[in-house]
C-alpha cells in the first residue's frame, strides 16, 4: 500500500512542472539578470529570448 501511495505522489507530482529545453533556458536567463543586476562593471551581454536562441541553433545545424 505505501509503494503505490509513494508511486502515486510522485506521479503527480512531476506532470505538474512539465521540464522543456524552454523552461530551462528561461531559467538561465533569469539567473542571469539576477546575477549581473548587483555589478557595476560593465555588463556583459544579456540572454536574447528563447526564439532568438532556437533560430541561431538551427543555422549552425544546417551550416553542418
Amino acid at each position: 500500500m505505501t509503494k503505490l501511495f509513494i508511486a502515486s505522489l510522485t506521479m503527480l507530482l512531476s506532470s505538474c512542472g512539465v521540464v522543456t529545453s524552454q523552461s530551462i533556458y528561461e531559467g538561465f536567463r533569469t539567473q542571469q539578470s539576477v546575477k549581473d543586476a548587483g555589478t557595476t562593471q560593465s555588463s556583459p551581454a544579456k540572454m536574447g529570448t528563447y526564439d532568438a536562441y532556437e533560430k541561431e541553433r538551427e543555422k549552425l545545424k544546417t551550416k553542418e
